[in-house]
Formats: structure tokens, sequence, C-alpha cells
């Protein structure tokens, strides 16, 4: 796979959920959110073959650009009618994850911690050492909150 069709891959997969945390895990609005993580990812095209962890890189430097957004009086760009079908989908793909992160507070505590902590990229066996249990047991949790998860947002298929 060549650099450009990886980024574009990464970028598929990595916005959706940069955009989840900034907006239900760190609480800035919708607006700044979206600023920051394309600001994040615009910065990452040209260090794309130089940055050895890309999705840790985008979440610090999004992050980073959305403090600096709301301390400067961030002011939005006017709202735009979507034209791209492929903007249309990953807008599609944004949705659906803030309404995941509403559901997510519907979780039981464990479940929150440890969707939490998948979202932010952890695997089972890191989620257990910063939860302090086993990596069945965070697996476990896991399996559980995305179950809820699909049927809070009607996504779960019939058996």
């Amino acid at each position: 796979m060549d650099d450009e069709a990886a980024f574009e891959t990464f970028f598929a997969v990595a916005n959706p959920r940069l955009l989840a945390m900034l907006i239900r895990f760190h609480g800035f609005e919708e607006q700044v959110a979206q600023d920051a993580a394309a600001e994040a990812m615009t910065r990452l095209v040209p260090l794309w073959t130089k940055v050895e962890h890309p999705a840790a890189w985008v979440r610090v430097t999004a992050f980073r650009v959305a403090c600096r957004l709301v301390k400067g009086g961030h002011l939005a760009l006017p709202e735009l009618e979507l034209v791209d079908g492929q903007a249309e989908t990953e807008f599609d793909a944004v949705v659906l994850a803030l309404a995941a992160g509403a559901a997510i507070d519907n979780l039981p505590p464990r479940q929150q911690e440890v969707m939490t902590l998948a979202l932010a990229d952890l695997t089972p066996t890191e989620t257990a050492e910063v939860l302090g249990c086993t990596p069945e047991q965070a697996r476990a949790n896991l399996a559980h909150a995305r179950r809820a998860l699909r049927r809070a947002l009607g996504t779960e298929e019939e058996a």
C-alpha cells in the first residue's frame, strides 16, 4: 500500500474516533473538535512517513489545537452543504460516534472505563494495567459494553 492510500485508510478510521474523543471525553464543542481534528490531520500529512505512532500523535496535536482554539475565542466557519459523498459518509460516522458517546454515559461505570480506554486505542492488556484487573476481565467488560452500545444505537444484528 502506498503512503497516500495508507493515510486515507488511517484517516477513515482515526478521524471519527478523534472527533468522539475531543467531544465526548474532553468536552469540546462540535465545531471546535471538527476544526482541531482537521488541523491535526492536515499537519500529519507531510509527517506521515516520519511519525512512528500516528494515532497518538494526531490525538495529542488535535487536543492542543482545540485548547488553543478555545483560548483564542474560536469562530466557527459558516455552515456549508456537503457536496462530496465521501465527506457525507465521514460526517455520518461522526454523528454515530457522538451518539455512541451519549450511549456510553448509560453504561455501568466499569464498562464506561473500558470503552473509554478502547476508544483511546488501548489494548485489553493495557486497559487491564490501567484499571487493575486481568486482561480477561477487560475483554469481557468490553464485549458487554459493545453489545449494550449496539443495542442502544440500534445496530445489533438479529440472531
